[in-house]
């Protein structure tokens, strides 16, 4: 291996020391080829220097000037748009639209219909951004006249034409232009125009104050666009729209750290200002005041950093002096009421600093453009002597291949041979290791059919039976006997109900849909969302269910996760525990651990199936104190979780004594 690496060090030294860069390629080629071509490759350096307005005008302008000379009419109107793109992408708006129709009526000349369509497309955007809707209106009707035949391109438009309308406050004609286009992007399979037209939908329905339907179109534009940054700014949008009711402020900081989460994954740390203004609006709508202030504080520091400007400063200094006026601190209130009337009158005199930033980049501009033309004839002249070395380095260049690529050769025979060595003993792990995920699999499919076909057909069979008889004879039936088939259906689909939510979930975690979000939160805030639902069952068997733990004790973990691990935990002490029993479920930090135990004073487990009841192809299933079904798959689902958290769990348990179920799950994120 230490001579292979030496060998392409000394390889890539030769290429290296040999080429030239690309652009340099391209400049010599220009200078040698005949001047048919040279407008093409004036072009293509046009294209080279994108991140140099100057350098790029100038190539494009010079291969305009070529092209005209020889009377090559799809370069010309090539070189016109790449000089309308250039000023368009400067904001210099009212300078690319001649260039636009210049372009443009060329390439009807030539019938070129889909430049055509792209000249009306950037025009009507160049309207757009000058705040001339209707204009922009009739240059993307324009363009839809000629794409008849071209569906992708004319839901482009129709979206341009909703966002103009959605600008001009026609919000009717907006949400029809977006269906117009949702409609196509739909029978096209174009699930990027389609997000586009959902998302646009969502932001005009917030505008009607149509909460419910922004965020079912948020939501569609959420699921057609995954991990991007476009998803999680529909997710961003989805926590606006939660945040403004009480129940779903979960929702909101869920939509929050999933939006942020894909952010950090796609690099855009700037992002974080916005997730933290996003928190501190949620703590300070549940009157959490300090720590709202700590977020709105956290939030300006990273919009400083990356430099976002003034919005998000100028609100969070609002939101600031609000907070401290509900808290009684006057003093910082004004304070912080000062600094956003201090940014926002900075956000309004930001437009004519943008004007003037535009008047010195026009000057720089032509300054670069004058300094290209001095090195150009510079350029021209090392050129020269770069071809009298050219053929000398071409000889040397080709000794040195055909040693290297001889030594190569011998080298990679070699290694072939170790190579082979390595395949085989892979693929014998791979083999050892599908035979494994093999009987998982078949074990995970029995375990699914076997509930599909008893567990369910059975509280299935008393709700079918006991409707019937209520249902025909009705009024055979004495009221003591009717409340107790009632009392029996009840039961029954609450069995079914908890089933299905197990499946659901145990499926989403086969299939890898499971979202983990693990987050620092309060301990007693995920017991009592467990809690909350079984108490009604623990009732009606007179079960007595004690909690032990320190109020202020917090874990890190995925609150929706360790709220079903107790739920189903807590579950099945109620369902072996007899009337009258009682459960106890505790909670304690030790060694870096925290330890949650649920006990009770039921029936107990056997060692033996002690042993199976966390395993997928386990058949341990067994009836409750009062005949209620189990299916088993509640405790393979625990197991999963909190793995997922590199935790543990185990049971210890004395039959007619009772059983203790335990898991631990790390204090703190590991890093």
């Amino acid at each position: 291996m230490k001579r292979l690496f030496s060998f392409l060090l000394v390889l890539f030294s030769v290429f290296n020391l040999f080429s030239q860069t690309q652009v340099d390629s391209l400049l010599q080629l220009s200078k040698d080829a005949p001047e048919k071509q040279k407008a093409e490759l004036y072009l293509e350096l046009s294209l080279k220097f994108k991140d140099d307005t100057a350098k790029s005008n100038t190539y494009a302008k010079m291969a305009y000037q070529l092209a005209v000379k020889n009377n090559q009419l799809s370069l010309q109107a090539t070189a016109l748009y790449n000089q309308g793109e250039i000023k368009y992408n400067s904001s210099d708006y009212h300078l690319a639209i001649p260039e636009f129709h210049k372009a443009l009526s060329i390439y009807k000349k030539v019938n070129d219909t889909i430049n055509v369509v792209n000249c009306y497309k950037l025009i009507g955007l160049c309207y757009y951004n000058m705040d001339q809707g209707d204009k922009a209106i009739e240059q993307f009707i324009e363009g839809m006249k000629m794409c008849e035949h071209d569906p992708r391109n004319t839901a482009k438009l129709l979206s341009n034409m909703a966002m103009t309308h959605t600008r001009m406050r026609n919000l009717n004609d907006a949400i029809y232009y977006y269906r117009k286009a949702l409609a196509i992007n739909s029978s096209i399979e174009n699930p990027e125009g389609m997000a586009v037209n959902y998302n646009g939908l969502g932001e005009i329905f917030k505008t009607l104050h149509q909460p419910d339907s922004a965020l079912v179109c948020y939501k569609k534009a959420k699921e057609l666009n995954r991990k991007t940054e476009f998803q999680a700014i529909a997710l961003s949008n989805m926590a606006g729209i939660y945040m403004n009711y009480p129940d779903s402020i979960s929702k909101a900081v869920d939509c929050l750290k999933q939006s942020w989460a894909i952010f950090r994954q796609l690099g855009l740390y700037q992002h974080e200002a916005e997730f933290k203004q996003g928190i501190g609006i949620i703590l300070l709508k549940q009157g959490k005041y300090k720590p709202a202030i700590q977020a709105f504080q956290e939030s300006i520091k990273i919009n400083d950093k990356f430099n976002r400007g003034f919005k998000i400063k100028t609100t969070c200094y609002n939101l600031l002096s609000k907070v401290y006026e509900r808290t009684g601190d006057y003093k910082s209130a004004l304070i912080h009421l000062k600094l956003y009337i201090q940014y926002a009158d900075s956000m309004e005199q930001k437009e004519k600093y943008d004007r003037l930033a535009n008047l010195e980049k026009r000057y720089e501009t032509e300054k670069k453009e004058n300094e290209i033309v001095r090195l150009q004839a510079k350029q021209e002249l090392t050129l020269i002597q770069l071809k009298k070395n050219k053929q000398l380095k071409q000889l040397g260049i080709t000794a040195a291949l055909l040693l290297l690529l001889l030594v190569f050769f011998v080298e990679l025979k070699y290694l072939d041979k170790i190579k082979s060595n390595r395949i085989l003993e892979s693929k014998n792990r791979l083999i050892e290791k599908s035979e494994q995920e093999l009987r998982v699999l078949n074990a995970s499919k029995n375990k699914f059919f076997s509930i599909i076909a008893h567990d369910l057909k059975n509280p299935l069979h008393n709700v079918l039976g006991y409707s019937y008889l209520l249902n025909n004879d009705y009024e055979k039936f004495k009221e003591e006997e009717r409340r107790k088939f009632a009392g029996d259906i009840y039961h029954s689909t609450n069995n079914i109900f908890r089933l299905l939510q197990n499946l659901l979930e145990w499926s989403r975690s086969q299939t890898g849909n499971l979202n983990f979000s693990p987050a620092v939160v309060e301990y007693q805030r995920v017991l009592d969302n467990s809690l909350s639902v079984l108490k009604s069952l623990a009732d009606q068997k007179n079960i007595a269910i004690k909690t032990g733990y320190n109020p202020d004790l917090k874990i890190f973990a995925d609150p929706i996760m360790i709220e079903t691990v107790l739920r189903n935990l807590i579950n099945n002490a109620i369902k072996f525990t007899p009337e009258g029993g009682h459960i106890e479920v505790s909670a304690k930090e030790e060694d870096g651990q925290i330890l949650v135990s649920v006990s009770d004073s039921g029936i107990g487990i056997s060692e033996e199936d002690s042993q199976n009841l966390f395993r997928i192809d386990s058949k341990v299933k067994r009836k409750g104190t009062n005949n209620e079904d189990g299916s088993g798959l509640g405790l393979i689902l625990c197991h999963e979780f909190v793995e997922k958290h590199n935790g543990k769990i185990w049971v210890e348990s004395t039959p007619g004594k009772g059983s203790e179920f335990i898991f631990s799950i790390p204090a703190k994120a590991i890093a």
